[in-house]
């Protein structure tokens, strides 16, 4: 598998729990921008080494992609197409904030070969949403994934976020019940986290809210877990819920399973090669520098502002600690040691021990053989595990 994500950097209003490499007010910079991506694009088919015949997986992020006209969508799609080949099958993903959604705009993306879109909601409470910072109204929240059923989409993915300032569990029941209502293909569930450096961090900070317990916390993931449970989800990764293997998201299991993704646009990440690339953050630096590419030569990743080569090892690492987060399927050992040439038990046998005494995983069964799984316990204490491979 191999996939490629665009970031769109560009945002209507910042979200006061953000700290994402995404800006207001520079929608000045949206063509050059655009046609940076273009330029990227095309240079990196043509200098990258050892690239897979084809992409399986496109993902614009953000930001706000919605903020983008349709029609360049369909030419970065186009163009990924024509330089790097695309599946028959591919999954084409674009993130979308249900307030900058209108009916044509659907019909167009649809026509631009989007197949998926991941809607952020994070509420469907008016408080919630307000004190997040977030520019829609539950009704658009609703008005938009109708609308995206009616223009055609089949594939329809919705964030919500818990252990909001204020939050309690019957808010959150509301939440998930709402979003059950909807009949959506596949659920991302997330933690608040509160960031230095974000307005809601300073806010906590100062006393002027009070962050929701840890235990709370817990109590709304675990809610969660057993209501969609009910309701027919596969919790597959340690965030996600699909209506069945279909569903889940084909591109972010590229970067669970630690496979080669190319990350073009302002602070998007590479895997390639042995390598772990980092854009630039800056808009207009990422613009220059790409502009630059176009008559020199700027070495394999022009807008690199950072590039780390990878050892056996750290990959090994990496791709236990990723693939653990996949919570229906977990890591193959077949794969692992097709991969590396040694078995998980030869290199990680202290921290094997220690995660299977504590129940927080078990081998499982699968058609290719064992994988390595995390118990429910080990769900609820994900980090514990993680924290092994680090």
């Amino acid at each position: 598998m191999f996939g490629i994500y665009l970031h769109i950097p560009f945002c209507r209003r910042r979200c006061k729990y953000c700290d994402f490499i995404t800006y207001a007010g520079k929608d000045e910079f949206m063509p050059d921008y655009y046609a940076a991506l273009i330029s990227e694009l095309r240079y990196q088919a043509h200098h990258l080494q050892n690239l897979p015949q084809k992409v399986d997986t496109i993902f614009f992020g953000g930001g706000t992609p919605s903020v983008m006209k349709a029609e360049w969508i369909r030419s970065l799609v186009d163009c990924i197409r024509s330089e790097y080949g695309l599946a028959e099958d591919s999954e084409i993903t674009l993130e979308a904030n249900p307030g900058t959604l209108s009916p044509g705009y659907l019909d167009n993306l649809l026509e631009a070969g989007v197949n998926r879109l991941s809607i952020g909601v994070q509420s469907f409470a008016k408080p919630e949403l307000a004190l997040l910072g977030r520019i829609h109204s539950p009704s658009q929240a609703v008005d938009a994934i109708e609308s995206a059923r009616k223009a055609g989409f089949a594939n329809l993915s919705l964030d919500l976020m818990f252990g909001i300032p204020g939050q309690n569990l019957a808010s959150w029941q509301a939440n998930l019940e709402k979003a059950i209502e909807l009949k959506l293909e596949h659920l991302s569930l997330y933690s608040l986290i509160l960031e230095p450096g974000t307005q809601l961090f300073d806010d906590v900070q100062a006393g002027r809210l009070q962050p929701a317990s840890e235990d709370l916390s817990a109590d709304m993931y675990e809610f969660a877990m057993d209501a969609l449970g009910q309701e027919g989800f596969s919790h597959y990764e340690i965030s996600n819920w699909a209506k069945g293997e279909f569903f889940e998201s084909r591109h972010n299991k590229i970067y669970w399973k630690n496979q080669p993704y190319l990350g073009v646009g302002v602070g998007a990440h590479s895997s390639l090669n042995g390598l772990r690339v980092a854009n630039s953050p800056s808009i207009e630096e990422y613009i220059q520098r790409i502009s630059k590419s176009n008559s020199e030569d700027e070495g394999i990743f022009p807008a690199a502002e950072e590039t780390l080569k990878l050892d056996t090892y750290t990959m090994q690492q990496e791709t236990m600690m990723l693939g653990m987060r996949l919570t229906r399927e977990g890591v193959s050992a077949l794969d692992f040691k097709e991969r590396y040439g040694m078995t998980i038990q030869e290199v990680f046998p202290k921290e094997l021990e220690r995660i299977l005494a504590r129940k927080l995983a078990e081998w499982r069964d699968f058609a290719d053989g064992s994988h390595l799984v995390l118990t429910r316990g080990g769900i609820l204490l994900g980090n514990q595990v993680f924290q092994e491979f680090v």
